[in-house]
């Protein structure tokens, strides 16, 4: 009986609109029943006439919405199963519905976009709708698509219910082996001691032992450049890589060529995984040649590749080593003395090192700063100043250089110079060279909220943070938060102190570059290769150092070799800026070199973000 209704209407259909309708439902083929709501979204007399017909075969109900806003209104209150909707139609303000539809309702839910014109097709194509279709609509054939789209959503998401059930049974038991772990001081992920198991470990080892006994020596090993590794292969090869680094790892304390004492017989040795991509490996007996046997074998084991998803990976690893008692007395300075012997090595490319004594009074600064700069990063003590940076010619203010500032209760005013190389050496420069990028685009916003003409920020990255934070998010980050385009953004890299000749500072600059910020080498003239730098680098601005301006030795040389700085900056198209600009003299010598843009206590010292604004008026034209 449905069959021959089916018939009729076909025949109807195909004399009402003059179409040939000849692929019809094969006799005795069962018609697809669905449940569900189709909603009709068109302005097409016929489609109105014989879609719900049609639809209403396969088990649909249709709701039909004649504009955008009841289409709108009808899918949030009933949640349709599939949308059929004219591809032009537009909302009250000239968006697509069908955008609308997939926005608010998600990909999941099929879309079959009614055409009429080559322009809707590109619409429609562009919006990624489920089926497409041209006029004149043929519904029998339109129906057969419905039908097939609906199902297949349908599975799809009987197929995303199930993966989530396999899912939420997988992170169960994933949860209960961590938990097994846990209980037994095991890291889940590599099978070896957990830290807080090590640290129990630790405190055994050291505990007793005096100066006549033999040194403890532990090797903090960091594999280089994980956080490549990771983007390169995603989270859980890279998770693979670590179990296997730490099967390597075991293999080194099961070999006696490596562990092992002529004068005993055998050294204790135990391995465990510190955090992220950080492992420990304590030795009993820590003379020099028995630390660096160890070193020498985890270098060994690194030289063959690593098999991950049909892939080969080699990683490299950077150590570092701290005995006790004679580097310390205690268990958390031994681990911490070997972290940023570690992170040394990291940073200088060096591979292995030893921690350093700390015999001299400088270094007992350094240390007892560590202290006072982890508490000052608590309490929010670290601000930022920013020193105006001036058009030559026009005497406006073009720029600020963001400088970070340590004002402490009691010892007042601490100087960069000195809390900085603290900072390094302690691993917190990347966290605080990450405040830094954040606070001074906020500051940046918030200026131009509050009116000001958009002026460039420039903000001094370290090599740590090249080498050890993802700095390039941090930077996309900032911009994309406070709305601000990224040629705004000037980073600087000190010719001295960050450009290294390192692959991976050279790879993260070009990085940042790609994100459209503006590069610039500070100190300028300071360095051992600063003209290779230009042909190797993105770079956009060219700083020359103070040593050149206002330099108490400055003489005609150091005025020769800064004008042709400036000569070959501009044959670069780079920006130059001259600092320490002190004096009318030096401004009009600028001049003289065509130099762009000048900083210096001339103009103005570093002052506090409240007053730069209120400010910047009167600076104009000065």
């Amino acid at each position: 009986m449905r069959e021959a209704i089916r018939k009729v209407i076909s025949l109807d259909f195909a004399r009402s609109t003059g179409s040939c309708l000849l692929e019809k439902v094969p006799v005795g083929e069962p018609t697809a029943e669905l449940e569900g709501i189709a909603l009709l979204v068109t302005r097409d007399n016929l489609s109105l006439q014989w879609a719900p017909r049609w639809l209403q075969q396969v088990g649909l109900e249709v709701e039909i919405a004649r504009n955008a806003e009841e289409a709108l209104a009808i899918a949030a209150a009933k949640q349709p199963a599939v949308f059929i909707v004219d591809a032009d139609e537009k909302d009250a303000e000239t968006r697509p519905l069908l955008q609308r539809l997939r926005r608010a309702h998600g990909a999941h839910v099929p879309t079959i976009a009614l055409c009429t014109s080559d322009d809707d097709v590109t619409v429609a194509a562009t919006l990624d709708a489920t089926d497409i279709v041209r006029r004149p609509y043929q519904w029998d054939l339109i129906t057969r698509r419905v039908v097939k789209a609906v199902n297949a959503s349908q599975t799809l998401r009987e197929l995303r219910e199930t993966n989530a059930k396999l899912d939420k049974m997988n992170s169960r038991v994933t949860e209960a082996e961590i938990e097994r772990a846990k209980s037994i001081g095991m890291d889940a992920l590599t099978r070896l001691p957990s830290v807080g198991k090590f640290r129990s470990l630790l405190h055994k080892a050291t505990a007793g032992r005096g100066a006549a006994g033999r040194d403890l020596c532990l090797l903090a090993i960091g594999i280089d450049r994980f956080r490549l590794v990771n983007e390169a292969v995603g989270y859980e090869n890279a998770n693979t890589l670590l179990s296997q680094f730490a099967d390597r790892l075991r293999h080194c304390l099961r070999d006696r060529n490596v562990i092992g004492d002529v004068d005993s017989g055998s050294v204790t040795a135990i391995a465990a995984r510190l955090g992220g991509a950080r492992f420990g490996l304590l030795v009993s007996h820590g003379d020099v040649e028995q630390i660096r046997r160890v070193n020498q074998a985890i270098v060994r084991q690194l030289s063959e590749p690593f098999e991950v998803a049909g892939q080969s990976i080699y990683l490299t690893a950077s150590v570092g080593a701290a005995t006790h008692p004679r580097d310390c007395k205690n268990t958390e300075d031994l681990l911490h003395f070997a972290e940023n012997a570690m992170f040394r090595a990291q940073d200088n490319g060096s591979g292995f090192e030893f921690h350093t004594d700390l015999d001299d009074t400088g270094s007992h600064r350094l240390f007892a700063l560590d202290g006072l700069l982890r508490e000052a990063i608590r309490n929010g003590d670290l601000k930022l100043a920013y020193q105006p940076i001036t058009n030559v010619a026009s005497g406006n203010v073009v720029a600020a250089e963001a400088l970070l500032r340590w004002e402490h209760a009691e010892q007042g005013l601490i100087s960069p110079a000195v809390f900085v190389p603290a900072a390094e050496s302690s691993g917190l420069m990347a966290e605080i060279g990450d405040f830094v990028i954040e606070t001074a685009c906020r500051q940046l916003g918030d200026w131009i909220a509050a009116g000001m003409e958009p002026i460039r920020i420039a903000v001094n990255l370290s090599l740590c943070q090249l080498l050890r934070s993802d700095v390039v998010k941090t930077v996309d980050d900032a911009l994309d938060k406070n709305g601000l385009t990224p040629e705004l953004l000037e980073l600087e890299l000190s010719e001295r102190g960050v450009l290294n000749r390192n692959p991976e500072v050279v790879d993260v600059v070009r990085r940042l570059k790609a994100l459209g910020v503006r590069i610039s080498i500070d100190d300028f003239g300071t360095g051992n290769a600063a003209i290779s730098y230009l042909k190797d680098l993105p770079i956009d601005v060219i700083k020359i150092d103070r040593s050149y301006v206002s330099g108490a030795e400055r003489n005609s040389r150091d005025e020769a070799i800064a004008s042709g700085m400036v000569a070959l900056a501009q044959r670069l198209d780079a920006t130059v800026i001259a600092e320490g600009v002190e004096t009318r003299e030096q401004l009009d010598m600028l001049r003289e070199w065509g130099s762009q843009e000048y900083q210096g206590f001339y103009f103005s010292p570093a002052i506090d973000a409240d007053d730069f604004h209120p400010r910047i008026a009167r600076w104009a034209g000065f």
